[in-house]
């Protein structure tokens, strides 16, 4: 006698479902069948296991329609995958709504015994709460976000976090895009990642300038919610969240006042015409210099001797008659060649 096949046990999905890309492959095959049954998936090399984790995660997004215990419709990619992305996007809402509401329990809890909750102003003591307000700060915004960065325990932080956590696009709480304005102490340009994230920011549309002598690394929204990092002293309270009770406004009022000083910084772009035969490794020589940064830090951050910086500032001082640095940067601002 035949042994009986198994067929899928028709439960609810697991609590913790398969990723995408083990999913993917059975999902295309059933996409091939015109009639997909357990036969033809056993048949292509799938498990009962499989079927019996995989197939109820389909049903669950609508990729598929159960026929009778064994058979399945496939709906069409073109109506099951939008609706799908339409179900991931509302999901995304939700958690960024619940981490918002979340951050701020936690970090009024974390501060219960530092300061009066009624005051509008939470001091942070450890690097992780003046990261977790800077994601609050930003998550919490509608329209945009202005930050600074010098070179900060936060700053160091971020710099040694996963890439993707420096140069994934800013959402607001709303889903959408964030205008963001984000003003970079030169300083910090000899670390090797940093020119990797500012170009990865301003392909994601943010605004990037160059400000020398930025206070502090900080940022504030335009809903009045505002965080500084303000470095660890010997064990006082390394951070603080403000809202605009408790004065963000001057912070924004700072920061906005640091971006006007800012040099504005964008990758290398190709001349535009005869006059304009800046290369861009001159283009990103001028910005820098513009910005106050030395000719040693330059040179670390493009890769090149001191030496080649020293004959390339004398050219581009010689090109645009300046005498000085600051006095270059200003000419070649006016010049539209950074």
């Amino acid at each position: 006698m035949a042994k009986a096949r198994a067929k899928p046990k028709n439960t609810t999905r697991h609590t913790s479902e398969p990723p995408d890309d083990v999913i993917a492959p059975l999902y295309l095959a059933m996409l091939q069948m015109p009639s997909p049954s357990v036969d033809l998936l056993l048949a292509q090399g799938f498990s009962t296991d499989q079927l019996d984790e995989m197939i109820p995660v389909l049903e669950q997004r609508r990729m598929i329609q159960r026929v009778t215990s064994d058979t399945w419709t496939v709906v069409p990619p073109d109506v099951s995958m939008p609706a799908y992305a339409a179900q991931l996007e509302d999901r995304a809402r939700m958690l960024r709504t619940t981490s918002q509401a979340m951050a701020r329990v936690y970090l009024r809890s974390r501060s219960a015994n530092r300061t009066d909750a009624s005051s509008g102003a939470v001091l942070l003591d450890s690097l992780v709460d003046v990261a977790q307000a800077l994601h609050q700060v930003t998550t919490g915004a509608q329209e945009w976000v202005l930050s600074s960065r010098i070179d900060s325990p936060l700053s160091r932080y971020l710099l040694q976090a996963p890439r993707q956590v420096s140069t994934t696009p800013f959402l607001g709480s709303h889903g959408a895009p964030l205008d963001v304005r984000l003003a970079i102490d030169p300083v910090l340009l000899p670390e090797a990642s940093v020119l990797d994230i500012m170009h990865a920011r301003a392909e994601s549309g943010d605004a990037i300038r160059l400000t020398p002598g930025l206070p502090f690394t900080g940022a504030v929204n335009d809903q009045g919610l505002a965080m500084i990092d303000l470095g660890d002293d010997g064990g006082s309270a390394v951070g603080i969240l403000l809202d605009t009770a408790a004065g963000s406004g001057r912070v924004q009022a700072v920061l906005e006042f640091a971006w006007q000083l800012g040099t504005p910084w964008r990758p290398g772009t190709t001349p535009s015409s005869d006059y304009d035969l800046l290369d861009p490794r001159d283009r990103n020589i001028l910005r820098m210099m513009a910005a106050g940064v030395s000719d040693a830090a330059i040179a670390r951050q493009l890769g090149i001797s001191s030496r080649t910086v020293e004959r390339r500032v004398r050219v581009l001082l010689d090109r645009l008659n300046a005498t000085t640095r600051f006095q270059a940067g200003v000419l070649a601002a006016r010049q539209g060649l950074i």
